[in-house]
C-alpha cells in the first residue's frame, strides 16, 4: 500500500490582542479532507483567507467569519501558510499547513480492457471535452457562505471509500475520489447541501451525472444516475431528490459515486459530513 498523507494544522495567536480569536477543527486532518476556519468576535466579520496559493472568502457569521480549507488529496509533504485578513485591516494572524505521510488501503478492480484504456480516437476526444467541460464548471465560483448542514445522499451501504488506491487490471490507477454506495437501481438520489445545479448531462466515465454548486467553490458531484430529476441552473433545498442510482458510463452495476471539489481540491465528501453534521459514517 502507498504512503499518503496526514495534515497538522497549526496555528500563531492573533497579532492584535483582544480583536477576536482564530480556530481550524479539526487540528490533524488527512489530504483529501477539509477543515473549518473559524475568527470568533462580537459580531460579523467579513474578510479574506490566504491558503495554498488561493485566496478566498472569509464569510461573515453570527460572531465572526467562517470559511472551509481544503487538502487536495495529493498534495505533497511540505508546509503551508495560512493568513487571514480582515475587511479594512492587514493580516492578523499567520499559521501554517504541515503536511505529513501516513497509509491508505489498496483495492484491486478487474475490467473490460476498453473501459480501462480507451484506443478509440473519438473516445479520446470525447473525454478530452469531459474534462475541458467540467474544469471549466469547477472554475465558476459563485458567492456563498459555508452550508449549515452536509449529508450523503442516500442512506446505502459504502463500498468503496474515498482515497483507495486503485489498481485496475493489474495497473495502478488514481485514488479513488469519491465514494461509492451499494445502491440499488432507481434509488432516489438527494442533494447534500442547498444549492444550483451547474452541470446535468451525460460523460464518458461516469455517465448521466449532476453537478451541484453550493457557493464558495464549494460543489457536490452524483454519478452513474439512472435519470436525471432536476434541470440545468435549478436551485436546490437541502435533500431534495435531483435524480435515481443506476449504472450508466463506466460501471458493472448499479451504484452511485457521489464525490466533492473545493476550489478544485479533490475532497472527501464524508469529511464534510462528520464536520458539519459531526456524524462519521
Amino acid at each position: 500500500m502507498k504512503a499518503v498523507l496526514l495534515v497538522a494544522l497549526f496555528l500563531c495567536l492573533p497579532v492584535l490582542a483582544g480583536a477576536g480569536q482564530l480556530t481550524i477543527t479539526p487540528a490533524l486532518i488527512v489530504p483529501g479532507e477539509v477543515a473549518l476556519l473559524r475568527w470568533s468576535d462580537r459580531g460579523a466579520v467579513a474578510g479574506e483567507v490566504e491558503f495554498n496559493g488561493r485566496t478566498f472568502d472569509l464569510d461573515p457569521a453570527v460572531h465572526g467569519g467562517q470559511a472551509l480549507l481544503g487538502v487536495d488529496l495529493g498534495m505533497a509533504p511540505g508546509t503551508y501558510p495560512v493568513r487571514v485578513r480582515l475587511a479594512g485591516s492587514g493580516f492578523l494572524i499567520e499559521g501554517q499547513v504541515r503536511v505529513v505521510t501516513a497509509q491508505r488501503p489498496e483495492e484491486r478492480i478487474t475490467l473490460p480492457e476498453s473501459m480501462v484504456s480507451p484506443k478509440d480516437p473519438a473516445v479520446i476526444k470525447r473525454i478530452e471535452r469531459d474534462q475541458a467541460l467540467l474544469k471549466a464548471v469547477f472554475a465558476n465560483h459563485t458567492a456563498g457562505a459555508v452550508p449549515e448542514t452536509f449529508r450523503p445522499p442516500v442512506d446505502d451501504p459504502i463500498g468503496s471509500r474515498f482515497g483507495l488506491r486503485r489498481i485496475l487490471n493489474g495497473q495502478p490507477r488514481s485514488p479513488h475520489a469519491g465514494v461509492d454506495f451499494r445502491s440499488p437501481r432507481g434509488t432516489p438520489v438527494k442533494v447534500s447541501a442547498a444549492g444550483q445545479v451547474a452541470f446535468l448531462g451525460e460523460l464518458y466515465y461516469t455517465g448521466l451525472t449532476v453537478v451541484v454548486d453550493h457557493g464558495g467553490g464549494l460543489f457536490s458531484l452524483y454519478c452513474h444516475l439512472d435519470q436525471i430529476d432536476c434541470v440545468a441552473g435549478q436551485i436546490l433545498r437541502p435533500a431534495e431528490v435531483l435524480g435515481r442510482v443506476g449504472s450508466t458510463g463506466r460501471s458493472t452495476g448499479a451504484h452511485l459515486h457521489w464525490g466533492v471539489k473545493l476550489r478544485g481540491d479533490r475532497v472527501d465528501p464524508l469529511a464534510l459530513v462528520t464536520l458539519l453534521d459531526g456524524k462519521k459514517p
